[in-house]
């Protein structure tokens, strides 16, 4: 097969399509789906079939899905009916328990924090993205941006999905995943990670361009 792959990525929490530009530089294949609005109570596999159905994909092409930490954890879900030739983990897990202990131990807590909160979350944007990467001033610019123009109510969801999430493992659907040593969100000890960038934080799609877009060629490269 000689078609060159269809690549489908999914942003993080807080993130959209502007989280992949150093990728869609080096693949002008790559498609970000925008996010459908979650139901109320709804779980990460439910809005996931309902997100699949909203992915056009050609099966004359290979398919690569994948996504960047919350993303990377749809696009898990989103295989399961898509049925690509590979799923692509960027700083992801493959369960809930790849995140901190203490994430999960606050879980009980989640339906007691107000919507609002959100709104002091976004003041706090600024410093807390410094705390997740190394970013130069531009990317900070770009990822401060992301967050404070994210919705609420969607975020707030986000959460209460990951950590309700208790996904089955996936069957006949190669998962491949790069991740950073120093990631303090998700630990690269707590997932399976077939690279492991020694100084990376959360985000390396941005702070590490080469060494991601490197991985993620060589899968492209092996679905042909």
């Amino acid at each position: 097969m000689n078609a060159v792959a269809q690549l489908v990525l999914f942003p993080g929490l807080g993130a959209d399509a502007r989280l992949f530009e150093p990728q869609r530089a080096a693949f002008p294949q790559l498609v970000v789906p925008p996010w459908i609005p979650p139901l109320k109570n709804e779980s990460l596999p439910d809005y996931a079939a309902r997100l699949a159905r909203t992915i056009v994909v050609s099966r004359d092409k290979p398919l690569i899905l994948g996504g960047v930490s919350f993303g990377g954890m749809v696009a898990y879900e989103v295989a399961r009916h898509l049925k690509p030739d590979a799923v692509l983990l960027i700083a992801s897990c493959r369960s809930r328990h790849g995140l901190r202990p203490v994430y999960r131990a606050g879980s009980c807590l989640v339906p007691l924090i107000p919507l609002q909160a959100w709104s002091i979350a976004k003041l706090l944007a600024s410093p807390a993205v410094g705390l997740i990467g190394q970013f130069r001033p531009v990317e900070r610019t770009v990822s401060v941006a992301m967050f404070q123009e994210m919705d609420s109510s969607f975020m707030h969801w986000v959460v209460r999905a990951i950590l309700g999430w208790h996904p089955a493992p996936l069957e006949g659907i190669r998962v491949l995943q790069i991740h950073g040593r120093r990631d303090l969100l998700i630990p690269a000890r707590r997932v399976e990670a077939d690279v492991v960038i020694p100084d990376g934080g959360h985000m390396i799609n941005m702070t590490h361009v080469e060494e991601v877009n490197a991985f993620v060629r060589e899968v492209v490269l092996r679905s042909k």
